[in-house]
């Protein structure tokens, strides 16, 4: 049991990316979660079905099966406050 298992595509915001890694040739890519649910027959699909499935888009390449990175691009600042 992994991260990927325990999300669904559905799940990810829309600030979020996902970064794709090829097994085969390495070469890396941003992928939005909204353009994977356009690509996806129905909704409920977890990450590590979209990772096993996921086509390399790099010209000879086209090895099926990458790894998935979550990226987010919200502000990830902390608190800053002090204790009296």
């Amino acid at each position: 049991m992994s991260w990927l298992t325990d999300l669904t595509l559905r799940d990810l915001d829309e600030g979020q990316a996902l970064e794709a890694t090829c097994l085969r040739c390495l070469h890396t890519w941003l992928q939005s979660p909204t353009h994977l649910l356009l690509k996806v027959d129905h909704r409920d699909v977890y990450l590590d079905e979209v990772a096993r499935h996921l086509a390399c888009p790099r010209p000879g390449c086209r090895h099926v099966g990458v790894r998935l990175a979550l990226v987010r691009n919200d502000d990830t600042s902390g608190f800053v406050g002090g204790m009296p």
